[in-house]
């Protein structure tokens, strides 16, 4: 469903069955091929919530107005129905002209010539990279050749309610917060609330905060050869701590934890239900607008190791599809909504801190609530960060909602936990061989 048909026309996207990528391959037009005269109509699709939406839609306006014959119709949708549906789409060979993709799924659509390689409208200064800054050009990049690029760096952290966890007595977690404060926080929520929340958001099932888990004890998801990183043992370690959080009452339950997703409508936080929530960093203004700046604050992951878990790595990529009629076009609008000074000032950091130095130094006297939160938490804790884990290798786009699905059995009594973290472990190697 178009979310721009005209600007300020909303609608959410639908959510398609999902559909693994097809493997033929087909092969982008090169730039001298695809001039362009007269007006042209683009589509750009991305996931997240309605502030990013309203932010984006703001950007795209801007971009409009210094881009006249260039229409833009945009869409977006949470990121559990984003990436099925985007994987239909491409499979079809009707992939919008631009798109993010998830960071586990850049390996394979590159693999499968889904992608249009921005190499030639980088030389020939379509899209500008001078003020990009190293480490956001690289995430992108698959064999020295640039197949899409970032729109933003940032970290997961714990988000949490200070009001709430000042109220019931608990620690505020911050550098040296351990799993075992977790617990003795989660008791004192729990008494003051009279059982209805819980200290944090259950994270068992979210693959983002296992590897941030694999990170504390010096392990990744997959290393740089693109094997398999960790072991069944680390898995089953990970869903046990998550099952004696949630056994005493520390995390959410089971029922609860199966509704929560990155929308705020379904947010543990963001409905009281519990009083953190493991999150990328750059949805604090979202959490921000539902909660009141003064009910937010952003700390770092318990750990009973010397490591933070917490890397500052692309939220995304931004990539060109390699069936866009109009490529030119395409890569007009991410040039604009990476190196534009005023849609920075705009999106903000809305998806992370802007990859554009320039515009990041240009925008951070300027910051307020939740961005100026994200901002100085990057400032005060980034000698912690590690450093970003390995791109993960091709075959890896449906591991995610795999790994959601085999918590969910396990916390809903389905299946025995030592036996879910063998074949989820079996699974993931299957996918990516």
């Amino acid at each position: 469903m178009p979310r721009r048909t005209r600007p300020g026309v909303i609608a959410l996207a639908g959510i398609a069955a999902l559909t693994l990528v097809g493997a033929t391959a087909c092969s982008s037009e090169s730039p001298d091929d695809t001039a362009e005269s007269g007006p042209v109509t683009i589509s750009f699709t991305w996931w997240g919530n309605d502030e990013r939406a309203a932010l984006t839609e703001q950007a795209i306006d801007l971009f409009e107005e210094a881009n006249p014959d260039i229409t833009v119709k945009s869409s977006f949708s949470t990121i559990d129905a984003y990436i099925p549906k985007l994987a239909t789409q491409i499979a079809g060979g009707g992939a919008p002209d631009l798109f993010l993709i998830p960071m586990e799924s850049v390996r394979e659509y590159s693999s499968k010539n889904a992608l249009t390689p921005l190499t030639d409208y980088i030389d020939d200064g379509t899209i500008r990279t001078e003020d990009i800054t190293e480490e956001a050009l690289k995430v992108g990049t698959i064999d020295d050749t640039v197949m899409g690029l970032t729109l933003g760096l940032a970290n997961n952290a714990m988000v949490y309610n200070p009001t709430v966890w000042a109220a019931a007595g608990a620690e505020a977690p911050g550098a040296g917060f351990t799993w075992d404060d977790l617990k003795a926080a989660g008791e004192k929520i729990r008494a003051a609330s009279d059982g209805k929340t819980a200290a944090l958001s259950d994270p068992g099932g979210q693959i983002a905060y296992f590897e941030m888990y694999l990170l504390q004890n010096g392990k990744h998801l997959f290393t740089e050869d693109g094997e398999v990183g960790f072991t069944e043992k680390d898995l089953a370690d990970w869903w046990t701590l998550a099952g004696e959080l949630r056994e005493d009452g520390t995390t959410t339950d089971a029922e609860t934890t199966s509704t929560i997703d990155q929308s705020m409508q379904n947010s543990g936080l963001a409905r009281g239900i519990s009083a953190a929530e493991f999150s990328a960093a750059s949805l604090t203004g979202a959490y921000s607008d539902t909660l009141g700046a003064e009910n937010i604050a952003i700390a770092p992951f318990p750990t009973d190791t010397d490591e933070s878990g917490m890397t500052l790595n692309g939220t995304n990529v931004a990539a060109v599809s390699s069936k866009s009629k109009h490529p030119e076009a395409a890569a007009k609008l991410l040039d604009f909504i990476i190196n534009d000074e005023e849609a920075g000032k705009i999106l903000g950091l809305s998806r992370g801190i802007p990859t554009n130095s320039a515009t990041y130094e240009a925008i951070s006297p300027t910051l307020e609530g939740g961005n100026k939160t994200v901002s100085d938490f990057v400032s005060e804790y980034q000698d912690t960060f590690q450093a970003p884990a390995p791109l993960a290798p091709a075959g890896a786009s449906t591991i995610p909602a795999d790994f959601t699905l085999a918590y969910e059995q396990i916390i809903f009594g389905q299946t025995e936990l030592k036996d879910a973290a063998k074949a989820t472990v079996a699974s993931i190697t299957s996918a990516i061989s």
